[in-house]
Order: structure tokens, then sequence, then C-alpha cells
């Protein structure tokens, strides 16, 4: 009798933790049906991603190459926002991805718009596959590398405030 209370317990553990990754998988999924047109706290779906901390990661690192059209603009992008670059913008707010470190490309120009040099090679989807597989790759072999750094309330933004995210992750060589 020990012993069925003992596997059913384990089951149910297993089910609740596949649950969770499945429930994240699927957030990121539905990047493409954001019905916003910015990343402001009213990107609901987006945030909630964002609140997941490290557990949302290896899913947004597989959306990298996905260029299917949301309706997200933004000031550095002539045409809307494809999936792929969402998920780059929630990894940026979930942990710090070194550009340079990751491409070997140094991206040290910030246009008088405010535009950083690394989007141009980002937002051109034919180097999409090959930054993906390279983030992966980084993620993978500097995953241990990452310390959790608290965000003073005074340093959070509005959405972190509202979404209950307290946390960045920072890379240490």
């Amino acid at each position: 009798m020990k012993n069925i209370i003992a596997t059913l317990s384990f089951i149910h553990c297993l089910t609740l933790s596949f649950g969770q990754t499945s429930d994240i998988k699927s957030l990121v999924d539905s990047l493409q049906y954001l019905k916003v047109d910015s990343l402001d706290c009213k990107a609901t779906v987006y945030w909630k991603i964002v609140a997941q901390g490290d557990k949302a990661i290896p899913f947004l690192i597989d959306k990298l190459n996905d260029t299917t059209l949301t309706n997200i603009s933004h000031k550095c992008k002539a045409t809307k926002l494809n999936v792929g670059e969402v998920a780059y913008f929630a990894l940026q707010q979930i942990a710090f991805f070194p550009a340079f470190v990751i491409t070997h490309i140094q991206f040290d120009v910030i246009y008088g718009n405010g535009c950083w040099s690394f989007f141009e090679y980002f937002f051109n989807n034919a180097n999409k596959k090959h930054y993906q597989d390279l983030v992966r790759k980084w993620y993978i072999d500097n995953k241990a590398k990452f310390k959790v750094q608290k965000i003073s309330k005074k340093k959070m933004t509005e959405c972190q405030k509202k979404f209950h995210i307290d946390k960045y992750l920072f890379w240490t060589e």
C-alpha cells in the first residue's frame, strides 16, 4: 500500500511539473496572437512570460527564428516585429545575453534615434537561425554562470511591478 501511495504521489508531482512547463510553452507559443501594438504593460502575455524567469528561456530561444509577424511596433524597425524579435526582447527582460560574446560581432553603435546597431543584424530574417543556434549553444555552455540579481523597487519599471518581476539574471564571466 505504501508503494502505491508513493508511486501515485510521484506521478502527481511529475504531472504538476510537466503542466507548469507546458503552460510556459503555451504562453510562448501564443506570442504570435498578441493583440496589442507595443510591449507596454497591456502586453499581458508577454509580461507573464517574462515573469516566468529562467523557466521561459529555453522556449524563448526556440522562438528566435520564428518570422511570424505580430502587431507589435518598435521604434527601431520600420515594419512590425515578428515572434522571434518579441522573444528576443522577452529574453533581454529576463537575463543578460551579451551580443558580442554570443555572435563575436562588435555592435557598439547607438544611433541618434536610440537604436542599437545590433538591431540591423537581428531584424534581418536571414540571420535568425544562425543567431538562434549561437544563443542556444552559448546558453547551454553558460547557464551556470548566471547569478540572480534582485531588482530594487526604485529601479523597477511599472510593468515589472505590475507582474511581480523582481529578479534579473546577470551573466558573469
